[in-house]
């Protein structure tokens, strides 16, 4: 790794090292893994897994099992538990800051692994040879999670929720975080020209941080749902083209966010966020695209032509990605993701 970066706030401020860092780590991960039957319908699938950070020495030895219960030829029950780990992003570990003597310290550095126990319970049913029904619980704790030493709402689990980079210094493993939900899949294998997948999940996400108050996490979205299909015709004398169509639509809940405090903005004449942090959602999120392509394949090579035309949110909704405040105006404004886009497509496969 290479990294390089210093800042300041104002013109005339001086210049503060963020990073200044040129040097390479190791993570080294190792498994065992055993399958037994316990009886012709009952399975035990158990393991460990370990890992080595050598940049702090953070170790992390994690069991695993799960079990599947055959109950029919064509339906059975599953049952997973396991411990996982996870190392931190990169750079947060070489964060910077001169002591009084005018020494660079690394207050991030010996951060350990986040770990989680998951529990998950499902059901799998398949009524026909091209059909599959799904249904999952699930329940993450999560604990070892990066917090700042002091009193404040800050925890790593919601980074990665916008572009800006982390860098909050001085964190230890004391946070805490959950995650629950149950998911339902309806899937239609591709079968006779056709195929439909259906998706759903209703969820709940929260952390704990150095303040002891729960909250939603960035990525608190609490349900999600996705219908896609497709259909596809062969045509020609021989019948060795095809034309397609499929179609997608995503429909999802509001995503958390912090709001700006507007009066504070105001007087101050930059943005400063609310203090209420991840309390207000977003408008719900929805999404339809549809694409149709026509394949030419050639009678005499192995050679094949595909034209489609791919439409993207062709309703043109406006799905919030953030909001800005503005001095000028003394207002909030919303930024906004990709509305309508068609594209054109050419593939060529040989």
């Amino acid at each position: 790794m290479n990294l390089y970066y210093k800042s300041k706030e104002r013109i005339f401020d001086d210049y503060r090292q963020i990073w200044d860092y040129n040097s390479s780590t190791n993570l080294a991960q190792a498994f065992v893994h055993f399958k037994y039957s316990i009886t012709e319908k009952l399975t035990l699938n158990a393991g460990l897994h370990a890992q080595l950070l050598f940049l702090n020495n953070s170790t992390s030895i994690e069991p695993r099992v799960g079990l599947i219960y055959n109950a029919t030829s064509n339906s059975s029950f599953n049952f997973g538990y396991g411990l996982h780990s996870q190392m931190q992003p990169i750079n947060v570990y070489f964060l910077q800051s001169t002591d009084a003597s005018g020494n660079t310290i690394y207050n991030n550095k010996n951060l350990g692994f986040t770990k989680s126990h998951h529990f998950v319970l499902g059901y799998n049913l398949q009524p026909a040879n091209d059909w599959r029904i799904k249904a999952e619980m699930y329940y993450q704790s999560i604990y070892n999670v990066p917090v700042s030493i002091s009193s404040s709402n800050y925890s790593m689990l919601n980074t990665g929720s916008t572009f800006k980079t982390d860098l909050t210094d001085s964190l230890v493993n004391n946070g805490t975080g959950k995650n629950l939900g149950v998911e339902l899949t309806i899937e239609k294998f591709f079968n006779k020209g056709y195929y439909g997948l259906f998706t759903s999940s209703l969820y709940s996400s929260k952390y704990v941080a150095s303040d002891g108050v729960e909250r939603n996490t960035a990525f608190n979205g609490r349900y999600v749902f996705n219908i896609l299909g497709g259909k596809e015709w062969k045509v020609g004398k021989s019948k060795r083209n095809k034309f397609s169509t499929d179609i997608k639509f995503t429909n999802a809940g509001e995503r958390a966010y912090t709001p700006i405090d507007l009066t504070s903005s105001n007087v101050i004449g930059r943005e400063v966020l609310s203090s209420n942090v991840y309390s207000d959602f977003y408008a719900t999120y929805y999404r339809l695209d549809f694409k149709t392509g026509f394949t030419l394949n050639s009678s005499k090579r192995k050679l094949s032509h595909t034209f489609s035309l791919d439409l993207q949110n062709v309703t043109n909704h406006k799905n919030v990605f953030s909001e800005s405040y503005d001095n000028k105006t003394q207002s909030i404004s919303n930024t906004y993701q990709l509305g309508f886009f068609p594209n054109v497509v050419y593939k060529l496969q040989f």
